[in-house]
């Protein structure tokens, strides 16, 4: 907090300026690029003890902490599973954070902390749990016969906004490719969160 001293005559003023508050966490993202179909965004759920699923596998992953306003710098830990946080990228509101060797059916917990807001906030901290099971579109943590049915009815189809969570393999295309993924997976499961 800063204090200025205004002095205007025989009177004295004094007026409090407020340091800009650290950013905070508004939306946390789980990012793939579907090869020419382009980016999709999986809404992550905020409450640690429910994480959404990722049904889209890969060893690379993106998680996108958005925050409250522009942010230009931040560190990113991973601190639970098996996965390896790369640099973090700074655009706008957003702090991109590459994860690398993320494994099949486990939890991971990524960890931002000394987020520097561009309006000179410090401090920010923010923390996204999600859970990674290839081929459980249906995202209730386990891999099902129904799973398999709603990929086979995507098959040949656009990916879009409504269906890309079924491009299972990221390719840009709906296609066998992903009913044969999603069959090789069924019953795998995660632990209870």
């Amino acid at each position: 907090m800063q204090r200025q001293r205004h002095d205007e005559g025989s009177s004295t003023a004094t007026r409090v300026v407020a340091a800009p508050l650290a950013p905070s966490l508004a939306v946390p993202i789980s990012r793939r690029v579907h090869a020419a179909a382009g980016p999709y965004d999986l809404v992550l759920n905020t409450v640690t003890t429910n994480p959404t699923t990722e049904p889209r596998f890969g060893l690379s992953q993106n998680l996108v902490f958005v925050f409250d306003k522009p942010v230009i710098a931040g560190v990113a830990t991973v601190t639970e599973g098996a996965a390896v946080a790369g640099v973090p990228t700074f655009s706008g509101n957003q702090m991109t954070v590459p994860l690398s060797n993320v494994g099949n059916a486990q939890y991971v917990t990524v960890t931002a902390s000394s987020v520097v807001a561009a309006d000179g906030g410090t401090g920010g901290t923010a923390s996204i749990r999600i859970g990674y099971l290839a081929g459980d579109v249906s995202q209730n943590r386990v891999v099902t016969v129904s799973d398999l049915a709603q990929v086979n009815g995507q098959v040949a189809q656009t990916v879009t906004a409504t269906n890309y969570l079924k491009d299972v393999n990221a390719s840009g295309t709906l296609s066998v490719a992903d009913k044969a993924s999603v069959n090789t997976r069924i019953t795998n499961a995660l632990p209870t969160p």
